[in-house]
């Protein structure tokens, strides 16, 4: 299972530097969304990441808010 995951993972090494979250331990999930130019990161803390609404192309939601658009 681990080598089918590290056969479809994309990775990057280093991360670009961000520093945009109201809570710095979420910057590197950021980064991460940057780097892959993900359309969606969802998170549950709404105290956090959620507070920006959106970085780059990536829109942050909540699980709620990805699920109704998925339906």
């Amino acid at each position: 299972m681990v080598n089918a995951i590290r056969h479809l993972a994309m990775t990057c090494d280093p991360l670009p530097l961000v520093e945009l979250s109201p809570d710095p331990d979420g910057d590197w999930l950021l980064a991460v969304a940057q780097v892959a130019r993900a359309g969606y990161l969802v998170k549950g803390d709404k105290s956090d990441l959620l507070a920006l609404c959106q970085h780059g192309v990536t829109r942050i939601l909540t699980a709620r808010e990805f699920l109704e658009k998925l339906i």
